[in-house]
């Protein structure tokens, strides 16, 4: 095999590819480890809370789930985001840190009762209070 520069070119051009090749194999394997590391790292903290509610009998304060904590919500507090200028489910819910479909099976349930009606529908749906 002679040196020439064409061979010689693709030999360093091979080298570099395969050099390229390892070193994408050598962060994914890192990248692995890390996370094996981190997992072990929160079952010690879960671990490590659990021992602190044991001895104290104090409940450290859980992750948030994403989830919103139930609010009830009464029909006069309606009734007063809408006299406030709500005009909407959404507008109402925002109000009164509720859910939109809370506030509408409310005003389903009991707005009748307490003077709620709506106009409109869709885009141009209101609530008004009688």
């Amino acid at each position: 095999m002679s040196n020439t520069p064409s061979a010689t070119s693709s030999n360093a051009t091979d080298q570099i590819e395969d050099l390229q090749r390892q070193i994408e194999q050598l962060k994914h394997r890192a990248v692995l480890e890390l996370k094996v590391k981190l997992a072990e790292a929160k079952s010690q903290v879960v671990d490590l809370q659990a021992q602190i509610e044991k001895l104290s009998g104090e409940v450290g304060e859980k992750p948030a789930s994403g989830r919103r904590h139930r609010t009830r919500v009464t029909i006069g507090q309606i009734v007063d985001a809408i006299k406030g200028g709500a005009t909407n489910y959404r507008t109402v819910a925002a109000k009164l840190g509720a859910s939109p479909a809370s506030i509408a099976n409310k005003i389903k349930d009991e707005g009748k009762a307490a003077g709620i009606s709506s106009t409109g529908q869709k885009a141009a749906f209101k609530l008004v209070v009688k």
